[in-house]
């Protein structure tokens, strides 16, 4: 899971590692003047590899929302150089406003840079999903602070060896969408269809109806610890085998063994979102090996769950026990 990074000094740190990491990766210094639609910064020292091109600089003077400017693009032998893409940041908190923003991973702890996937360019078509569907590009659920998500592409690791690379195909893929847009390509029933197809995967994936996350009086997502513990008490009050005895751990939220042997398990989620599902069958699959193991997915049930959701859970073994949360206790139904 990715967090977003909110804290100034923990995005003050990031920005400068990112652009150490560039200064590294992008060792030449080149004079261009930046140009874009409307306005023009001449004379910009940029970092270059040759072919793409990286300048940051701070823009907090006489603007609304006071940022870190994160620009690439190509570069050439002319004096001129145009964005291919903004992936500024702010400096602290959160405003969806600004496209780029800083993540970490939970799991490792490493720092990186996201991107919302909005582009501009100023032709018809170049939009944030036609972009995502055409390049085949993956979106991440990122966790704010709020408890709510943000989506966002994966830009590149803010430090490490070749940490540049997913970013100049990042780059890269920006370029040749803008092209297919002028050319046409964007525009045809195929790339429609798949563009559709897309948006409607991740509404589900992230749990949105009509393009807004769906909202909830009751957070589920605060009360996983409370679901857990009534999913314990639950299944004592079912009765224990002898030598049979409860357990869990940071990788499974409840289990039963016998001896060192898994024989239930269960993962609990507080949605019935894909990116849930996937990961409660991922976690299951992967920590309860024995053929013998029956695996429980445990699931809100005020939620729908798909159809080929269901029907993987069906072919996976994996049983679905569903539960419902009022304002003072945890009811599994």
């Amino acid at each position: 899971m990715f967090t977003l990074i909110e804290d100034r000094a923990a995005i003050r740190k990031a920005q400068s590692e990112l652009e150490a990491t560039i200064r590294r990766e992008f060792p030449t210094t080149a004079v261009r003047d930046i140009g874009w639609q409307g306005g023009r910064q001449s004379q910009a020292r940029v970092r270059t590899n040759g072919a793409y091109w990286f300048w940051s600089s701070d823009h907090k003077d006489g603007v609304a929302t006071p940022r870190r400017l994160n620009w690439f693009g190509r570069i050439g032998e002319g004096p001129g150089v145009a964005i291919a893409v903004e992936v500024n940041t702010l400096y602290e908190g959160r405003n969806d406003s600004i496209a780029g923003f800083f993540a970490r991973d939970s799991m490792s702890g490493r720092a990186y840079l996201f991107h919302s996937g909005r582009v501009g360019g100023g032709a018809k078509g170049v939009k944030k999903d036609a972009l995502v569907a055409w390049a085949d590009l993956q979106l991440q659920a990122v966790l704010a602070s709020d408890g709510s998500y943000k989506e966002g592409i994966l830009v590149m690791p803010v430090s490490g060896r070749g940490a540049a690379r997913p970013a100049i195909a990042y780059l890269q893929s920006i370029i040749d969408f803008k092209a297919a847009v002028r050319s046409g390509e964007t525009q045809t029933t195929q790339a429609r269809e798949k563009e559709r197809k897309l948006r409607e995967y991740f509404d589900e994936f992230f749990g949105r109806k009509n393009g807004q996350v769906t909202a909830r009086d009751i957070d589920y997502v605060s009360r996983h610890g409370e679901v857990v513990k009534a999913l314990q008490e639950w299944r004592k009050s079912r009765g224990m085998k002898a030598g049979h005895r409860l357990v869990k751990s940071t990788l499974l939220d409840l289990g039963v063994a016998k001896g060192s042997d898994l024989v239930e398990a269960f993962e609990v989620k507080t949605s019935a979102t894909r990116g849930d599902v996937y990961t409660g069958i991922g976690q299951l699959v992967v920590h309860a090996q024995s053929p013998e193991c029956s695996r429980t997915l445990v699931l809100p049930g005020d939620e729908t769950l798909a159809k080929d959701l269901a029907a993987a859970l069906a072919r996976s073994e994996i049983q679905v026990q569903l539960y419902r949360l009022t304002e003072t206790e945890v009811i599994l139904l």
